[in-house]
């Protein structure tokens, strides 16, 4: 974490969006999945919940054995996120956080799709 502040920190973003952490896009896809789910079988939507769990350790074990520790010889001349990198990197966590502030616009995206594949499907 000290010789690469940057690249921790959205490493860190990125997992707990992942995890579905509020405020992130991946809450707005994991809240609608267990909405819909529980209703249907509660039990498994349970024991999804219960992997959710497992997963956030396993991230935070995985965080912790990348981040933490002592410096090895190979990374001592590591440097942090390059200029180039943090191009990349800046308008993916804005979008990260712009799905899950406003999810509408990506629902107007699909929805046409998913009326029409449910109009085939059933």
């Amino acid at each position: 974490m000290q010789r690469t502040p940057l690249l921790c920190g959205w490493m860190s973003v990125a997992m707990f969006s992942s995890l579905g952490l509020p405020g992130l896009n991946g809450f707005i896809g994991e809240f609608l999945i267990f909405k819909g789910s529980f209703a249907m079988a509660a039990v498994f939507t349970g024991i999804a919940v219960i992997g959710l769990l497992v997963t956030a350790i396993v991230f935070m074990r995985a965080m912790q054995s990348l981040f933490s520790g002592p410096l090895t010889e190979g990374c001592s001349a590591l440097p942090d996120l390059l200029w180039n990198e943090k191009l990349v990197v800046i308008p993916v966590t804005l979008l990260l956080f712009a799905i899950c502030i406003a999810p509408q616009f990506i629902f107007n995206i699909f929805n046409a799709t998913v009326v029409h594949m449910a109009r085939l499907l059933s």
